[in-house]
């Protein structure tokens, strides 16, 4: 068996008196849709900011493939593969689609430090910037709209947008943080296309959702969360029939979309009789 990407072992974060991440162990293999679920307030943010460096945990190790990283600041987990997009979208509306994705590809030279400062002179045309800014656009599925302003492109079609500015990087581990919030049915099954397109190229991606549907449908595994805990690692369909998930979170919610019924048939009508015609 092939080793993790990601490994977590007795992940322990506080805020002063409060343990808001208590133990958690989690393996995250590459070409892999993993999805980190569970109630509000239940640690799954705090978590992610545990591994990408946002917050300092107080006990356990984070590994990225051989390498530890629980003690690394966030700029040396990013050079070495952690990326993440955000519930709130952080873009910059006065830019076109094609400049902000570009922006992620300076956030990542600097990232690597050295000499990487320098592509800051070179043209946003120029093919050391517009060849990966194409490839993130076309893995992103968004490539038809390179030109328009951000300000101008719907709040659903934003998450592609970001998806491609951190795609551009070039991560290894891809946290998604509820990124169907916004988005119609339809940009939800492209969106969802994407991503496993993204997975299938050996990456890891976690999945934060409250949409169960999506998470259904695109996820390998999930981990729940409760008050911290990891109550439940598996597949969708064996979550929908654990216990405790069912208790701590799924209730009467399903990872399978309601079946709509068809409409009600009317009952045929005899035809209407044609003028003049003598009733029989």
């Amino acid at each position: 068996m092939s080793r993790p990407l990601l490994s977590l072992a007795g992940v322990t974060k506080r805020f002063g008196g409060v343990t808001a991440v208590d133990g958690v162990e989690l393996l995250g293999m590459a070409g892999q849709v993993h999805g980190l679920i569970g109630p509000n307030g239940a640690g799954k943010s705090t978590l992610i900011g545990c591994i990408t460096g946002v917050n300092r945990i107080n006990a356990g190790e984070i590994w990225l493939g051989d390498e530890r990283i629980d003690a690394l600041p966030v700029h040396r987990r990013a050079r070495l593969g952690i990326g993440r997009t955000f519930q709130k979208i952080r873009l910059p509306a006065q830019l076109t689609v094609y400049e902000a994705v570009a922006s992620g590809l300076a956030a990542s030279w600097f990232a690597r430090g050295g000499r990487g400062w320098l592509h800051a002179f070179t043209s946003l045309r120029a093919p050391p910037i517009a060849q990966p800014v194409h490839a993130a656009l076309e893995a992103a599925g968004i490539e038809d709209i390179a030109e328009v302003r951000v300000a101008s492109v719907p709040y659903g079609r934003r998450h592609f947008v970001e998806l491609a500015r951190t795609l551009i990087a070039q991560p290894k581990v891809l946290f998604l943080d509820e990124p169907a919030t916004g988005m119609t049915a339809d940009e939800r099954q492209r969106f969802s296309r994407q991503v496993r397109d993204v997975a299938a190229r050996g990456r890891l991606v976690v999945l934060v959702e409250h949409d169960l549907t999506l998470v259904g449908e695109l996820c390998d595994q999930v981990t729940v969360i409760e008050q911290g805990r990891r109550i439940f690692t598996g597949t969708p369909g064996e979550a929908q029939r654990d216990a405790a998930v069912i208790r701590a979170y799924l209730g009467t919610m399903s990872f399978v979309a309601p079946e709509v019924p068809p409409p009600a048939q009317s009952p045929p009508q005899p035809p209407a009789p044609i003028p003049g015609e003598a009733a029989t």
